[in-house]
């Protein structure tokens, strides 16, 4: 686990991050039983970080200010944040009961923010909830306010907006 801990503020983010994609690649490889499967899914998981950096880096600019910790340059906080959530979606993946896939994904972003971004034990818990919080309202404002055709979210998934009289 020394490789985790290294003072390598760029390359063990990255390493994380090319790990969960092979995670990935490799469940839909596994499921899907072809390569462009598992090119969707890895092409899916780096979707889904365009939102979750910009939001986890907003997450980590309120924490600082909460508790006043530094946590680097932008682009080392974009390249943890990258690192750990995919790293959590690619364990994820691999198991199949929904609610212990959610425990896993959690229990892997707690030991990322601990391990790369040196809390404690509070300060994690209070990060994460700031993450999970600015990702939700994130999400929020790409399914009710952005009605852009380039979205990659398909149109069927979003909810239905009221009419405005």
């Amino acid at each position: 686990m020394a490789w985790i801990r290294s003072n390598a503020h760029r390359t063990t983010p990255l390493k994380l991050l090319i790990f969960g994609l092979l995670l990935i690649g490799g469940h839909a490889y596994y499921v899907g039983g072809t390569g462009s499967a598992a090119e969707d899914a890895v092409k899916d998981s780096l979707v889904k970080l365009m939102v979750q950096v910009p939001a986890g880096v907003v997450a980590t600019f309120i924490a600082s200010r909460l508790f006043e910790v530094d946590f680097g340059t932008i682009g080392t906080i974009a390249l943890k944040i990258a690192g750990i959530t995919i790293l959590a979606e690619g364990v994820g993946c691999w198991i199949n009961i929904p609610i212990l896939e959610v425990l896993a994904e959690v229990t892997v972003m707690l030991i990322g923010f601990f391990w790369l971004f040196e809390l404690t034990t509070f300060q994690t818990y209070l990060l994460l909830f700031l993450n999970f919080a600015v990702l939700f309202g994130a999400y929020y404002i790409i399914d009710n306010y952005l009605d852009s055709p380039r979205s990659p979210y398909p149109r069927q998934n979003r909810p239905v907006r009221a009419h405005r009289r």
